[in-house]
């Protein structure tokens, strides 16, 4: 049987955080298992952001930031600790196998 990773409580705690910003912004957060990294969309008229549920907390977090960081949280408030997550993260770059598909560019 295999053995759960033990899991940061202030990376949880942070995920949440951010989980709570996205909920104001009103997109739902989903968790889903496939091959894909993660973003924001709007189905019909649903606002989501779609997570790769195999992908570890810190991963998560970093999706979920540059994800919120493109939404834009400008307008709302947002604990300091975490907009300045936001802000880190968003900025942050990704190893090699772990590479982000960037949204495409509509005009």
């Amino acid at each position: 049987m295999k053995k759960k990773k033990q899991v940061d409580p202030e990376l949880k705690q942070m995920l949440t955080e951010l989980e709570e910003v996205a909920d104001k912004l009103g997109f739902k957060i989903r968790y889903e298992k496939g091959n894909f990294e993660g973003g924001y969309c709007i189905l019909k008229e649903s606002r989501l952001l779609v997570v790769n549920a195999r992908n570890e907390v810190e991963r998560r977090i970093i999706i979920v930031s540059k994800s919120l960081k493109e939404i834009g949280i400008d307008d709302i408030f947002v604990k300091p600790n975490v907009r300045e997550i936001v802000e880190k993260e968003s900025k942050r770059k990704l190893s090699k196998n772990e590479e982000a598909v960037e949204p495409a560019e509509t005009k």
